[in-house]
């Protein structure tokens, strides 16, 4: 019975995104994007079937682990395109750290203005860094690493939704830039929407994922040393 349950949840999880890929490839709408679509149907389908959440995350903990090698088989493509990636370095290290810094400085800003309080705000401080790693961030600042989880999922579906957007408002009509800095604001999501619009594209998104991350926790215990 148990792999039976086994079994379903996990044709669940793979065939949403299936659906969700589908009608992205069909539409081209970023709301269709299967990061915001597969999520959908799956708790819907919870839902309906009254399947409790720990069961289901059990269930598809298989999936969930190949997340990690996903994410460190991202380093190939960087390897591949090493001297093109070496070129543009140092403009590349002046973007990620001038958008990394202004996304938290921005959170900061908005967080104070709403007047949440001190853990909260600091849970905020790693939210654009992929979800292992701001957690992880969280707790050593002081935050609420549940909270920064919500947080780092919220910021990575809202990156690939108006990011885009944003960036044809802006006059940006590099896609390896706008690539650099879907992956600096929106993590992973961002990249995985990046490497939509071609190899080299997500490569700038990885690079950009990978700087904010590096400097985000070199200065993390400068955030938690604040007294907000």
């Amino acid at each position: 019975m148990a792999n039976d349950s086994m079994t379903w949840l996990i044709l669940l999880t793979l065939g949403a995104y299936a659906a969700g890929y589908a009608l992205f490839q069909k539409t081209s709408w970023p709301w269709a994007s299967p990061v915001i679509i597969s999520p959908l149907l799956i708790i819907s389908v919870l839902w309906f079937t009254h399947t409790d959440y720990t069961m289901y995350r059990t269930a598809t903990h298989p999936v969930t682990f190949m997340l990690g090698p996903a994410q460190i088989a991202m380093v190939i493509p960087l390897y591949k395109y090493r001297q093109f990636l070496q070129h543009y370095f140092r403009s590349i290290c002046t973007g990620v750290a001038f958008g990394s810094a202004a996304g938290i400085l921005l959170a900061i800003w908005l967080a104070y203005l709403f007047g949440f309080n001190h853990p909260t705000i600091l849970s905020l401080v790693p939210k654009s860094v992929t979800t292992p790693m701001a957690i992880s961030v969280s707790g050593l600042l002081g935050g609420l690493p549940e909270l920064t989880a919500v947080f780092a999922v919220l910021t990575g579906l809202t990156g690939i939704v108006i990011g885009p957007p944003l960036l044809r408002l802006a006059g940006v009509s590099n896609n390896l830039v706008k690539g650099l800095a879907l992956g600096t604001a929106a993590s992973f999501v961002g990249v995985s929407r990046a490497a939509q619009w071609g190899e080299r594209e997500g490569v700038m998104g990885s690079l950009g994922m990978v700087l904010s991350a590096v400097l985000v926790a070199i200065t993390a215990p400068e955030f938690g040393a604040l007294q907000m």
